[in-house]
């Protein structure tokens, strides 16, 4: 089944998530994605293993790394090494495009920046992610997903209001740098096409953060206004919040925008008589008492199971919807019926068996996307690509293993620690809970 960039094949020369995510996607598109990986640095981070237990093979079991590399193979060359150096130029000879997110430099430094890898290959897209790009006051600061929403304005509204800041995730903005990066690389692969020149893409983070911000910036240029956090209500909508439901931590979120929409949510609460008061009349004077209607609201949905009341208000046109945690995303019928979660058996040598991961957010009617593959173990492809893709011998391979240039297993590093128990994640608030019987729901 051929995918929509069958023939593009890429480099992926990036770690932590946005850029990964970028490459893993294209690969489940049919791209040939290598991830040039090192047997001298410690893969993924350490801290998520199956069931908790890192084995022998830890190294090609951590959780983050298996769920980013997806669909792509795997070389391990040490660019410390002049000869690794050689190899991934002529890697560069017969790809399309390069990708890295090392700090604006570093692959000068090693020979393999732009100037140095056009002349290698004059049609070559090499994107350049950075955390503010390779112009500006700011071009050598560092920057990891985790401090965008706060950089770029996002924690100006996200929290309480009678609270700090509050950060939306562990790494908000790393998924939007990596879809639009996915943008990027397409339009440059089309300009090649069109006109057989290569470019360079100075990818800037940053940038990506504040452009998600285009309400909020038009707000203070047209009006001054500087917002503020808000919680779960609305500038100037209400009822606009998150509601208990029956059980533990069980919420649904309702959102009125329109007069037709609040009546169809007095007709679904059976028409109380506090909501024929003045106070709810019209939208301004709903917002203005929007406390005193959140907790009239509240006394409603308590009753109900939150995926029931969710499919009562949308059948009457209010927008509503349950709030999932992990349990219930993952067993949602809805994604489900759609094959939005996809099931990847690993290597049996990397002991992890078959997991479930995330899928894409389209369905392609005559190009299907999908996993390829699982990540590539340490090295896994090593002699795949050096030696029936560049041509290298046998006894140049060896030779690459005995200078350390290759490898298949870690060199001179420690087994992460265990981490702590659940028991005492549960305790601490880190997740709510465990299912034992988690593989026979997800059946795997």
């Amino acid at each position: 089944m051929n995918g929509p960039l069958e023939g593009i094949r890429i480099i992926d020369s990036t770690t932590m998530v946005a850029m990964p995510t970028a490459l893993h996607l294209m690969g489940d598109m049919g791209a040939e994605v290598i991830k040039v990986d090192s047997h001298t640095l410690y893969r993924g981070e350490g801290s998520l293993f199956p069931d908790g237990k890192p084995g022998p093979r830890y190294w090609d079991q951590d959780a983050s790394f298996n769920a980013l590399q997806r669909s792509k193979l795997g070389v391990t060359l040490n660019l410390r090494a002049q000869e690794a150096v050689e190899v991934f130029k002529d890697l560069v000879r017969v790809s399309d495009v390069l990708v890295e997110n090392n700090r604006a430099g570093a692959m000068d430094r090693l020979g393999l920046g732009w100037e140095d890898l056009r002349r290698v290959k004059p049609d070559l897209v090499y994107l350049s992610n950075t955390g503010f790009g390779y112009t500006g006051p700011w071009r050598s600061y560092a920057g990891i997903g985790r401090m965008f929403e706060l950089t770029c304005g996002l924690s100006q509204f996200t929290g309480y209001p009678d609270e700090g800041p509050c950060r939306v995730g562990a790494a908000f903005f790393d998924l939007h740098v990596g879809w639009t990066a996915i943008f990027a690389l397409l339009a440059a692969l089309e300009h090649r096409n069109q006109t057989g020149q290569g470019q360079w893409i100075d990818f800037s983070m940053y940038q990506i953060g504040v452009a998600t911000m285009g309400d909020a910036l038009l707000d203070f240029i047209a009006n001054g206004r500087n917002g503020a956090r808000m919680g779960n209500t609305h500038p100037y909508y209400a009822p606009h919040g998150v509601y208990p439901c029956k059980g533990d931590d069980q919420w649904v979120a309702i959102a009125v925008e329109t007069d037709q929409q609040w009546e169809a949510l007095v007709q679904a609460m059976g028409s109380p008589p506090w909501a024929q008061d003045d106070r709810f009349a019209d939208a301004l004077s709903r917002w203005k008492h929007r406390e005193e209607l959140d907790r009239f609201i509240a006394q409603w949905t308590a009753s109900y199971v939150h995926t029931e009341l969710m499919g009562l208000l949308q059948a009457l046109g209010v927008p509503a919807g349950a709030v999932y945690n992990a349990r219930e995303e993952l067993l949602d019928p809805h994604l489900k019926e759609r094959g939005f979660f996809e099931k990847v058996a690993h290597h049996p040598e990397a002991e992890i068996g078959t997991r479930v991961y995330v899928g894409r957010p389209w369905r392609m009617s005559r190009t299907p996307a999908f996993i390829r593959r699982p990540a590539p173990m340490l090295g896994e492809h090593n002699e795949l690509i050096l030696g029936d893709l560049l041509g290298r011998s046998e006894e140049d391979l060896a030779e690459l293993y005995d200078l350390g240039v290759l490898g298949k297993e870690p060199a001179n590093q420690q087994p992460p620690g265990r981490g702590q128990s659940v028991e005492r994640q549960i305790e601490q608030g880190t997740v709510a809970a465990y299912d034992p019987d988690y593989k026979k729901l997800l059946g795997i």
